[in-house]
Parts: structure tokens; C-alpha cells; sequence
């Protein structure tokens, strides 16, 4: 179990459903198959998507070393949104390469998000640069409050 990561497409047996999910036996550890990462659509009974003794491929979404835990999904294998209510063997056929198409957009959305922060930093830069050269404009010792304290003083006498 220790050589399973994030990511990864397993194939396990759904073992118990609960209120919440369903604990699905990988290599003699129970994963949970929370019920927001079954489908895209809503499940109102879990009962008519997965019984127990079925055989489901699932994506690790996230495993915990320390404590055993393993979240599971199957929400990020469907080809389309709602596919693992209408057809999960369609689903799990095609499970390696929608994984696939999945890995390559959630590293287009990294780099993206990166390129982002860049540009925010650079940007960040820019502006600090703008302010730096527009206070050596102004003549040495002014007051930027200067205008508004002889303003205050006109309307006070």
C-alpha cells in the first residue's frame, strides 16, 4: 500500500455502503468513496449507483500514510458529468485515459495558476517601482500632508 500515491487508477470491491459513501477494499485497506466524489450529479440513493461485492475503479484523490486512510473517487474517471449514474461500466472502461485527459488538465490549471502569481508579483514589482520614482519627483522634505493641515488651518481661523 505504501507505493500508492495520488492520482493513481486502483480497482477495488465495494465493501459496505454507508449514509455518506462507500468503503471500497484496495490491496486489504478500505478506501472511502465519499458520495460527493461518486458523480458529477446528484445521488439520492447510493443504493442504485453501487452495491456491495461490486468491482469499481477509482482514482486516489488523496492517502494518508500515517493513519491508513485512503479517499477515493470516481467522480474524475466519468467522460461526462453523471456517466457513473448512467453507464459506470462506460466509466470504468475508459477509466485510464479519462485519468489521463484529468492529469493534463489539472497540470495546465498548475502552470496557469503559476504564470498567474507571476504576473502578480511582477506586476507587484512594477508598481513599486512607479511609487518609488514618483516620490523622487517630489522636492526633498515634502510633506504630502502639508495642503491638507493648511487647509484645515484656513478653515479654522
Amino acid at each position: 500500500m505504501s507505493d500508492l500515491s495520488r492520482g493513481d487508477i486502483i480497482t477495488g470491491i465495494v465493501k459496505a455502503l454507508k449514509p455518506y459513501g462507500a468503503f471500497v477494499e484496495v490491496g486489504g485497506m478500505s478506501g472511502l468513496l465519499h458520495i460527493s466524489q461518486i458523480s458529477y450529479d446528484r445521488i439520492d440513493d447510493l443504493e442504485k449507483v453501487l452495491q456491495p461485492g461490486t468491482q469499481v475503479k477509482c482514482m486516489i484523490i488523496d492517502h494518508d500514510k500515517v493513519n491508513g486512510r485512503i479517499a477515493l473517487s470516481t467522480k474524475t474517471l466519468e467522460p461526462e458529468p453523471g456517466d457513473m449514474l448512467r453507464d459506470p461500466k462506460r466509466v470504468f472502461e475508459m477509466a485510464e485515459e479519462t485519468a489521463a485527459r484529468y492529469h493534463e488538465r489539472m497540470e495546465a490549471e498548475r502552470k496557469a495558476r503559476e504564470e498567474a502569481a507571476k504576473d502578480i508579483v511582477l506586476g507587484l514589482g512594477d508598481s513599486l517601482d512607479d511609487l518609488t520614482s514618483s516620490s523622487d519627483d517630489d522636492s526633498e522634505g515634502s510633506d504630502p500632508l502639508a495642503d491638507v493641515s493648511d487647509n484645515l488651518d484656513s478653515l479654522l481661523s
